[in-house]
């Protein structure tokens, strides 16, 4: 069942404008609201320079270190043909940029989101050539918090009109609340918290080289619908390894094809099982798109 925590006041994602933004940053209005979904978390706040308001919110869809920075209001305007925005996390956060994408509110109302946003420096990218792979990187709630408390202000300037700075005080008690919800989805999901913030290994995929899901089963002219991290799986994978349920977050393809999707994967899918403190296997679960989960491209094996 979807739950709402209002943090002292709340504070809706969707923002009114009603006179032309000026430099002054925007301040947080009232509090942040928390709204705990059965698949997301989401943080949202209403933000104001004095005459203009912009809406910014946060959202995670499982425990880790990414987010979802989701922004609306009149003062939100990028260059036409801009593919990237840049932002930056203030202070001492580093000026970075990511593709962002546009959607639309429950209400209607147009709003840009960027995905896999952190305020954590996250390890990618294959090993150097010879060199071992190396271990998954833990996510750490301690040190996302320490983090988060440092973080005062984000700015948007790369592929905006003009730079746009929002005063959101410390993230230190909104991050821990979504970092809460993010927990709670997993008791939702029929996993233990527990066990996951003492984990040492998450679950890792045996990919087959055929792929999982058979050539053609998601047509080419479908792959758009995959953009902004839409249409992802969910696999719930048991102590053995093998998916127990699938579910599908941000559903963009049709019903009838995510079932076909499910149904192969909880045929064909396999995995490492998460290990626990003790190095025990252990119940989690593994997400990602069905984009990457077919033959390779071109018929290559």
């Amino acid at each position: 069942m979807k739950r709402l925590l209002m943090l002292l006041a709340g504070a809706g994602l969707a923002a009114a404008s009603t006179a032309q933004a000026q430099d002054a940053p925007y301040k947080l209005s009232g509090q942040w609201a928390a709204d705990y979904g059965d698949d997301y978390c989401r943080l949202a706040g209403t933000f104001s320079n004095g005459k203009d308001e912009i809406a910014l919110g946060f959202e995670r869809t499982q425990p880790g270190p990414f987010l979802r920075m989701m922004l609306s209001g009149k003062d939100i305007r990028t260059f036409r043909g801009a593919s990237e925005l840049g932002y930056q996390f203030r202070p001492g956060g580093s000026a970075q940029s990511a593709p962002y994408f546009r959607s639309k509110t429950p209400d209607g109302q147009d709003y840009i989101f960027l995905d896999n946003l952190t305020l954590l420096q996250v390890s990618s990218g294959p090993p150097a050539p010879g060199a071992e792979p190396a271990s998954p990187q833990m996510y750490n709630r301690q040190a996302e918090q320490d983090a988060a408390g440092g973080v005062t202000e984000v700015v948007l300037d790369k592929g905006m009109t003009s730079p746009v700075h929002i005063d959101m005080g410390s993230l230190r008690a909104p991050l821990s609340v979504l970092q809460d919800c993010a927990d709670d989805l997993l008791k939702v999901w029929q996993l233990d918290p527990e066990k996951h913030k003492t984990m040492t290994m998450p679950v890792i995929p045996n990919f087959s080289p055929e792929g999982w899901l058979p050539g053609g089963m998601i047509p080419f002219s479908e792959f758009s619908k995959f953009m902004g991290n839409s249409n992802q799986v969910r696999l719930i994978v048991d102590a053995a390894g093998k998916p127990s349920s699938c579910t599908v977050h941000r559903p963009t393809l049709s019903q009838s094809l995510n079932g076909q999707i499910c149904s192969t994967l909880m045929e064909k899918a396999s995995f490492q099982p998460a290990k626990d403190a003790q190095g025990q296997p252990m119940a989690s679960y593994w997400m990602g798109s069905p984009m990457f989960l077919g033959p390779p491209m071109g018929g290559r094996r």
